[in-house]
């Protein structure tokens, strides 16, 4: 699907912990694997982009067992 929309950006910013922009979004099955690259459009400009898994940081809490 070379240039043709399939998905939508659902929210996004800059990331202070990262580095870097993040977002969210929706795509296919097809397009959602974890190393997908995508390009999207930012303010209409083309990006590249990355599927990556959740959360884009990884916690540091202790959770107490039950």
């Amino acid at each position: 699907m070379d240039g043709n929309l399939i998905g939508k950006i659902t929210s996004g910013g800059p990331s202070p912990s990262q580095g870097r922009n993040i977002a969210m979004g929706y795509v296919p099955p097809a397009f959602a694997d974890v190393g997908t690259e995508l390009k999207v459009l930012v303010r209409g400009r083309p990006a590249a982009a990355e599927v990556v898994a959740t959360p884009f940081v990884p916690t540091r809490y202790y959770r107490k067992p039950k």
